[in-house]
């Protein structure tokens, strides 16, 4: 069992970990070695290190096993030299990345006369350290043909796709929301779907690492990998950037889809600033970065193909100072604020009319204080205290009756008439973090048990939400059909199969906080020079209360985290590894505040039995007009009691009264062996495979049985309860991948790298969908009516991405007239999966129900509808996406400090139409419950007949119907990019 219920274990690593202040992680590296003399370990020399990234320099001395430690550097390119008395002195020119370590080791030599010996850097850290990681600078962004933003990064990195909902990124199989994304050290993900907040200005960055499997006991929180990016931070010298980055819509070619709206012809600007330098030498250095953004895109609804201009602004700042209080104590601040505004957006779900277009205003913001102390050259403290707030406001601007009720088909789910939730009449939504984190660094070298590197650490992080989920502005939705009728739309109901929603707010928030405590311990050994050993644990302990103020979570858990390293002739040129790992996430936002009655909205649905109105078939000129249409859909709803009813009810949640918690809720697992195998050219490059293997447990579900009971609203209504816990039972969700990766520098001038990926990813858990950030599943579900082999089946799940492959090649050519840079990206990517699904109803005695369906075993409202897979899950896939994509470059010659640019792209030159995007096409599948004809659709046409799936395997034309257009996209969006041109221009300094 994971679950610890006792807190003396974290009392005692607490106790342990006495002389740790605060702890800072990610905007780091740490520099590690061993110093030999004929092959024997050689103590006592003195290493020092100096670099432009480094106020002052650093120095330790080497211990008994030679070996030495040099954690909390900033990344940057370090001359490190090392000397002692007798010998003749070495130095050493090492990169050192974010979040990474890296190695200068140095074999030293008698030496009649003093004289220094220059020696070439290593290996990428990549292929020297246990974890699977990659690591990009901001100079291999700009030159390669990609966007410059955090995601666009990211996806580069072997492990990562963009298939989760919403094409939201994904690491190594987890759930898109289950990554950890920290710039300058503090965690900007966005609470709730879990993507990084952009709070950042592009030409800031100076690096980015992702680390996708193998991870050390020092981050947690995650189950999919971790991505740090930290931006510059001045130095002794004055230097900066101006950059205006121009697209036109008209500079994107249109895509395959034949009712895809022309493009406007309108220039739009980004602009990006930078700035940084010394207030006083190697003791006080600022930076500062702005950016402003404001474009024009051409969009259009989906089925009606309407078009419309979308516009979105963006203001970005940041400030930063870098302080030197005394030799060994320093200390950065910095903070970060973003201003995002857009209209005509569209707040969720796929839209068919201007009306649900809406405004958007997001401001966020990002504030960090790093302190770094060494007190002695082998004993280090780091704190860090940060917050990122995130305030968003959008949706529907009326809670009038008729004008804000939102309305659904429902056989697609497109949306009409109003903008889902609800906007500048509802209080803005707040979503924020704040942590507090401490670490201590110790290296102790000895003989007999090698070179250790001790890492002790204190963390508390909060998830802090104060957020009223109206679902619309009225609070109510009507489910129906809609129609197209000689470019007219109109909205109908049918007393078959049309639905009412309800989604009150009980009471406004309070303001939920769901926090984790953890502490760390972490041993990196070099044994000797064919052994490495990383030897972590990490203990979480979980709490927190909803939005109504009340305990949902308290939850602890232990994590270790095991790697082994083998050195084949001890020279760094063949290494082998292997590591196991247990990764708990946090609990996560949506499942621990599901039962809150502040808040969260309550969500109850009624069967629509008056009049069919506008019924399939009604010719347009005997249409009722849509405000007339809802207008009586209410009249009839209020005549037999409106939100009173319960004849009609069919289903409802409840938060605190249809679902309860018996215990706390726990945060998710994944447990991971990884076998790897890295080589490296000299100084030329490496290349390296790791095989990787998950297994996610401890799943979100809500399990509703007989056992688990009825419950009584204030109104004396009777409802079954469910129970969300966590569970395995008949569950899975799994992972395989082989992770390529590597790079080659042929010449000085020419550059060749890339990765490849090869994953399954199995189960049945989705975790997540496109409507919902964290799902929770509903496998023991009403069993009597779900437990038939095609409710819940295991197969390819929506991430699952067989093959992926970015290989790129970079040239540069130097001229009299400055250097050009010439640069080609191939990517690849097999073909995503889908499936046919719909939901049944296989009550019995129902007029959509089949005649022997299931009897109710005594549920006060049995379901009304069940999910059914008519395909096997995942069996369906898209097309495979191949793109290529080239860079054109020219820096000039600088006079007098300045230097100018261009750098252009053109994303995919060939203007491949490969169909991408699950999300963006047809998968409309209907049966006797939403509608299903055997015909061809058409009113006249005798209706599907209803099935039981427990003894009738369904037959298309007869129980269910594909749609003619099932399959085929639904807008642009469900291809890939095409042909993009872009150009960046400005000047350097």
């Amino acid at each position: 069992m994971k679950l610890v219920r006792s807190s003396v274990p974290l009392v005692l690593l607490l106790l342990l970990l006495t002389p740790t202040l605060l702890f800072a992680q990610a905007t780091t590296g740490t520099l590690v070695g061993t110093v030999t003399s004929d092959g024997s370990a050689l103590p006592g020399v003195t290493v020092t290190v100096q670099s432009p990234a480094l106020q002052g320099t650093r120095s330790t001395i080497t211990g008994e096993a030679g070996g030495y430690h040099l954690p909390a550097l900033p990344p940057g390119r370090y001359t490190v030299t090392f000397s002692v008395s007798g010998m003749q002195s070495v130095q050493k020119t090492v990169t050192l990345a974010v979040a990474q370590n890296a190695r200068a080791d140095a074999e030293m030599r008698v030496a009649a006369i003093e004289e220094a010996m220059t020696v070439t850097a290593t290996a990428p850290a990549a292929a020297e350290v246990t974890e699977v990681s990659t690591n990009f600078t901001s100079t291999t962004i700009n030159e390669l043909p990609v966007g410059r933003t955090v995601d666009d990064t990211v996806r580069l990195a072997p492990g990562v796709t963009e298939a989760g909902p919403n094409d939201q990124i994904t690491i190594s199989g987890a759930n898109s929301f289950d990554n950890l994304f920290l710039v300058n050290g503090v965690v900007v993900n966005e609470n709730l779907r879990g993507q990084p907040n952009a709070l950042y200005i592009e030409d800031a960055i100076q690096e980015s690492t992702v680390l996708s499997a193998g991870v050390s006991a020092e981050f947690g929180r995650f189950t999919g990998g971790v991505v740090s990016t930290i931006t510059k931070s001045g130095g002794n010298d004055f230097t900066g950037s101006l950059r205006d980055t121009l697209d036109n819509p008209s500079w994107v070619s249109k895509t395959d889809y034949a009712a895809q709206a022309e493009p406007i012809d309108d220039l739009n600007s980004t602009y990006e600033g930078t700035l940084g330098g010394r207030i006083i030498r190697d003791r006080l250095w600022f930076f500062g970065a702005a950016r402003m953004q404001d474009r024009e895109q051409t969009r259009q609804t989906v089925q009606t193909n309407i078009p419309y201009v979308f516009s979105s602004e963006d203001e970005r700042f940041e400030a930063k100072l870098t302080a030197q209080l005394t030799q060994n104590h320093s200390v950065i601040g910095s903070y970060i604020k973003s201003d995002e505004g857009r209209d005509n957006y569209v707040t969720s779900g796929r839209v068919i009319d201007l009306r649900s277009l809406t405004t958007y205003e997001r401001p966020k913001s990002l504030e960090a204080l790093h302190y770094t102390g060494v007190l002695t050259n082998n004993f280090l403290i780091e704190g860090q205290y940060a917050r990122m707030q995130d305030e968003f406001t959008s949706g529907a601007e009326s809670r009038d009756l008729i004008q804000g009720t939102l309305l659904l088909d429902s056989a697609t789910g497109n949306r009409m008439w109003s903008p889902t939730f609800c906007g500048t009449p509802c209080p803005a939504k707040e979503r924020d973090n704040e942590s507090w984190l401490g670490k201590a660094s110790y290296f102790l070298s000895t003989r007999a048990a090698g070179n250790h590197s001790f890492v002790g650490g204190y963390e508390e992080f909060h998830q802090i939400r104060n957020e009223n989920n109206f679902q619309s502005g009225s609070d109510f939705r009507i489910h129906g059909n809609i129609q197209l009728i000689g470019g007219q739309v109109y909205f109908g109901v049918d007393p078959n199969r049309s639905e009412i929603e309800y989604d009150p707010v009980p009471a406004l928030s309070s303001t939920s906080d769901f926090a984790v405590r953890s502490v760390f311990l972490n041993d990196k050994l070099e044994l000797n020079q064919h052994f490495n050993f990383n030897i972590g644990v990490r203990y979480d302990q979980a709490f927190g209360t909803d939005q109504a103020g009340r305990k949902t979570v308290d939850d602890s858990a232990f994590s270790p985290r095991l790697a082994a390293q083998y050195d084949l002739k001890g020279d760094g040129r063949h290494r082998f590894s292997t590591s196991y790992g247990r990764y708990v996430s946090k609990v996560d936002q949506g499942p621990a505040d599901n039962t809150a009655t502040a808040g969260r909205y309550a969500s109850y649905y009624w069967d629509y039995k008056g009049p069919a109105i506008n019924p399939i078939g009604t010719p347009a000129g005997q249409m009722v007009p849509i405000e007339q249409v809802i207008r009586q859909v209410f009249d009839w709803f209020n005549s037999v009691g409106g939100t009173r009813n319960t004849e009609f009810l069919t289903s409802a949640h409840v938060p605190g009264v249809t679902t309860r918690f018996d215990r706390s809720l726990s945060a998710p697992f994944m447990d991971e062996w990884t076998l790897g195998y890295a080589m490296t050219f000299g100084s030329r490059g490496f290349v390296r495979a790791d095989f990787i293997n998950r297994n996610w447990g401890d799943f979100y579900v809500s399990r509703r049985t007989i056992e688990t009971g009825k419950a009584v609203d204030g109104n004396g209504t009777t409802f079954d309860q469910s129970v969300i816990e966590n569970s395995d039972d008949g569950l899975s969700r799994k992972y395989q991948g082989i992770q390529l990766q590597g790079s080659f520098r042929a010449s000085p001038a020419l550059n060749f790298g890339g990765n490849y990926t090869w994953s399954k990813l199995r189960g049945n858990v989705e975790g997540e969908s496109a409507s919902f950030a964290t799902t929770l599943t509903d496998y023991n579900w009403y069993p009597e009516y779900t437990t038939f082999d095609r409710y819940a089946p295991v197969g390819y799940l929506g991430a699952d991405m067989r093959h992926r492959a970015n290989l790129w090649a970079q040239y540069d050519l130097s001229t009299p007239v400055g250097r050009f840079n010439f640069s080609a990206l191939q990517g690849y990517h097999s073909a995503l999966s889908y499936s046919a699904t719909a939901t049944i109803d296989i009550r019995r005695g129902v007029a959509n129900g089949p005649a022997d369906g299931i009897t109710n075993p005594g549920y006060q409202t049995p379901p009304t509808s069940v999910n059914y897979f008519f395909s096997d899950r995942g069996e369906l896939r898209l097309d495979d996406i191949f793109t290529t994509d080239i860079g054109i470059n020219w820096y000039s010659p600088t006079f007098r400090g300045i230097g100018f640019f261009v750098e252009t792209d053109i994303l995919n030159v060939f203007n491949l139409q490969g169909v991408e995007d699950p999300d963006f096409i047809n998968k409309t599948v209907t049966t006797r419950r939403s509608g299903c004809r055997q015909g061809a659709g058409t009113a006249a046409d005798p209706q599907c007949v209803a099935f039981n799936p427990y003894t009738t395997a369904p037959v298309e034309g007869v129980h269910y119907r594909m749609n003619a257009a099932f399959g085929q996209p639904i807008n642009e969006f469900a291809y890939q990019t095409p042909r993009t041109f872009r150009v960046s221009l400005g000047l350097k300094f």
